[in-house]
């Protein structure tokens, strides 16, 4: 028989005895072992009491915030249970947030924010009004005025009320029945196409949903225009305020949380200023300085003639571009040939720009290098002791290549400036002063480099077209669209003497002409007939694309026209874009 040799441990178990029983019985003054046992489970930690939201005003709109709010809280807190209750339900053992449409009268210490959201009354982008009174728009809202005649468009038409519908409603005061909405929108591009539909209609939009596609119109006076940020907020009557009340022990991130709110909804926290950050930008056609428009200079002695009436209206943008198409020079000798093609004038010109605020101006055409590399160079010296910016032209290709920049409160804006018409003959080199040609391969590198370098707007404006044609060609459309595709935040365009058409692709506005802006053609009206436009740039992108009509008289002067006698030039700008859109 094979012999087992036992351990220790295995000889006490062959007996029956505890290993522990064992060892304390043989283990003398030993002290005995306790058993061991799991320690007991750790009851759990309780978490934060639920949050409950209610509405102190049961009504729809408090209602649909207090919804609202119980979702953006909830992903925000996603440890918290966050509720809703009824009022009647609520205690004071459980924290809450309230949603009030009039201010509530918390207890003292008890925080609160008011979210405001501003409205502008909206038409169709073809209405030629910029203004409506408030007393205007009572009338229309309680069915007082009923065609646009009556309140001063040269257009007669019956005015429709339109609902959008997503905003909830907002009232005038003064104003308790308003006339029945002939059409309800649920979105802003359903309220765009029904605009198209019904274009003697109007509406009333939130300002963080109106853009360019609509007219905007300012209420009582210019100066009172949200959109644009002017007047004062805390006066101006096509507000809605939502009063958001809380128990303090939800703690301080409780207001950075309601802040955040307000913005993803499109409120306001803060009426003292303007919101989404407004900038106002002017670009005017072209400015042609020579031939008769010198001499007219020269005859009144007087440099800054040509736009000493229209300066007071340009100089109040925040930034203001135009094209300069000539050499401004003491060098170059002024052609005495009324109808020559050479383009210059003396530098003193540049006092013109000067008084009507022009910031910046594109070289970008077929008459900056007429004299050659001197004219330029003067033109550009001159530009550069008035703190004038320019490009679209330079000593070099990669000089006329660089853009114009502009930091206008906090956004970087950036101009690009193209020779669609002389690059051939005028074109910039590697080492030879000219023009930046238009070539699709510049235009796509240089959009990438200005966004590169953190232009937060960037504005091709491109020297191009047949001559006296309202229509662009089909490689114009491309060249635009291109652009916008690359990021171009909107497209300008100049060159034919005449205004074009306009457009919008992928939501980006197109004009592809302003036509002339000072000038001396006086042998045909439309020659005489320009154009500037009024932009408004908000959260970095256009809002509002106003086209100024102008006439250009005693063969060097544009006249700002009221929107009677600018409407035959507004009208053929509508006839071209409408032969656009069926190209």
């Amino acid at each position: 028989m094979q012999s087992r040799v036992l351990t220790r441990r295995g000889f006490l178990g062959a007996c029956g005895l505890s290993a522990l029983t064992l060892l304390a019985a043989c283990g003398g003054d030993r002290p005995p072992v306790s058993p061991v046992s799991d320690p007991a489970p750790t009851p759990p930690r309780p978490g934060p009491p639920p949050l409950r939201i209610a509405a102190l005003d049961r009504d729809p709109l408090t209602d649909a915030v207090a919804q609202e709010l119980q979702g953006f809280l909830a992903a925000r807190m996603p440890d918290r249970a966050v509720e809703l209750a009824a009022l009647e339900t609520l205690d004071g053992a459980t924290p809450r947030l309230l949603v009030a449409a009039t201010a509530p009268e918390a207890p003292a210490g008890r925080p609160q924010l008011q979210l405001s959201r501003l409205f502008a009354p909206v038409t169709n982008w073809r209405l030629s009004l910029r203004l409506v009174t408030r007393d205007e728009l009572a009338g229309i809202l309680g069915g007082r005025l009923t065609d646009w005649g009556q309140i001063g468009s040269p257009v007669s038409g019956p005015i429709e009320r339109l609902d959008y519908t997503p905003a909830g409603r907002v009232d005038l005061p003064g104003v308790t029945q308003q006339v029945p909405a002939v059409a309800a929108y649920d979105s802003y591009e359903a309220l765009v196409a029904g605009l198209e539909e019904h274009p003697f209609g109007i509406a009333l939009v939130p300002l963080d949903a109106i853009d360019f596609r609509v007219q905007a119109l300012a209420l009582d006076s210019l100066d009172t225009d949200p959109l644009a940020g002017r007047g004062d907020l805390r006066t101006y009557p096509l507000r809605r305020d939502l009063w958001l009340s809380w128990d303090d022990r939800l703690g301080s991130g409780m207001l950075e949380a309601a802040g955040s709110f307000a913005v993803q909804q499109g409120y306001i926290t803060d009426l003292l200023t303007p919101p989404g950050n407004p900038i106002t930008m002017t670009v005017a056609g072209d400015i042609i300085f020579g031939r008769t428009v010198h001499r007219r200079m020269v005859q009144y002695n007087d440099f800054a003639h040509p736009l000493r009436g229209v300066a007071p209206r340009l100089e109040k943008a925040d930034l203001t571009i135009a094209n300069l198409e000539c050499s401004m020079s003491d060098n170059t000798v002024k052609p005495a040939e009324p109808t020559t093609f050479m383009f210059t004038t003396n530098a003193a010109a540049v006092e013109g720009l000067v008084l009507a605020g022009i910031d910046g101006v594109s070289l970008a055409n077929n008459h900056s290098m007429n004299f050659g590399e001197l004219g330029l160079t003067d033109t550009m010296e001159v530009l550069e002791r008035h703190k004038i910016a320019y490009f679209g032209g330079g000593l070099t290709l990669a000089d006329a290549r660089k853009p114009g920049l502009f930091e206008v409160k906090g956004t970087k804006i950036a101009f690009l400036g193209y020779d669609g018409i002389s690059a051939e003959e005028y074109g910039a080199g590697p080492d030879w002063a000219g023009t930046c040609p238009l070539d699709p391969k510049l235009v796509s590198e240089d959009l990438a480099a200005a966004k590169a370098a953190g232009a937060d707007v960037i504005i091709p404006f491109f020297h191009w077209s047949e001559e006296y044609v309202a229509v662009p060609s089909p490689y114009m459309r491309r060249i635009a669209h291109q652009a916008i595709d690359e990021g171009a935040t909107m497209v300008l365009g100049s060159h034919p003497h005449w205004v074009q058409g306009v457009e919008w692709h992928k939501g980006v506005p197109i004009l592809y002409s302003l036509g002339n802006f000072v000038f001396d053609q006086e042998w045909s009206i439309e020659t005489k007939q320009g154009m500037f436009t009024e932009i408004v740039l908000r959260n970095k992108r256009p809002v509002r694309v106003r086209l100024v009509p102008v006439l250009i008289e005693d063969y060097n002067r544009p006249r700002i026209l009221d929107v009677t006698e600018g409407l035959p030039i507004l009208e053929r700008v509508y006839d071209a874009t409408d032969v656009i859109k069926t190209m």
